[in-house]
């Protein structure tokens, strides 16, 4: 199935990452590195100047999971998705399950930083071809900044780049 630009490249912002020290959570409250997000939108735009990407962040079962709905705006089609953020007890680790408009399911794990969140590498589809990927959110203050490099001949080269901007409550979120 191919993609457009919009739906393939948030793609790589969730499900991939940079080599960055990690930052355990704590026993007490896995979830703290995600706290950043929580109960906000944010909004941002890629590289063309046109095509946004708006996601909204809020706790949910006693904030023992976060849930994140993402709408892309001015892409080349309808594009949607819903990821539930949370600690696999087994593991001790931070995960996401990803759904997608498209019918795709995506799953991996999220790894706190010093600065931010990663996520490990993993082989996405853009454009119709398989490619690994890796990126990083970087916490700012106003949002977060999402940067991405493509695996290109086992040399790692900067890919995209996307600065999220706090738009207001996730209250505020519509299916629309």
């Amino acid at each position: 199935m191919k993609r457009g630009p919009a739906i393939s490249l948030f793609w790589l912002f969730l499900f991939a990452s940079s080599a960055v020290a990690e930052t355990p959570a704590s026993a007490e409250d896995p979830l703290a590195p995600l706290a950043f997000l929580a109960d906000s939108c944010f909004l941002g735009t890629f590289a063309d100047g046109k095509t946004q990407d708006l996601v909204c962040y809020s706790w949910m079962l006693d904030k023992k999971f976060l849930r994140s709905r993402h709408r892309v705006i001015g892409g080349t089609g309808p594009y949607a998705g819903e990821t539930i953020l949370g600690r696999n007890q087994t593991t001790g680790k931070l995960e996401y399950t990803y759904y997608n408009s498209l019918g795709g399911i995506l799953r991996g794990e999220i790894v706190p930083t010093a600065d931010g969140l990663s996520f490990p590498p993993q082989k996405v589809e853009i454009q119709g071809a398989a490619h690994e990927v890796r990126s990083a959110w970087r916490k700012t203050d106003t949002g977060y900044v999402a940067s991405s490099e493509r695996n290109e001949n086992g040399e790692w080269k900067p890919f995209m780049q996307v600065t999220f901007a706090r738009k207001g409550p996730a209250s505020e979120w519509t299916e629309r």
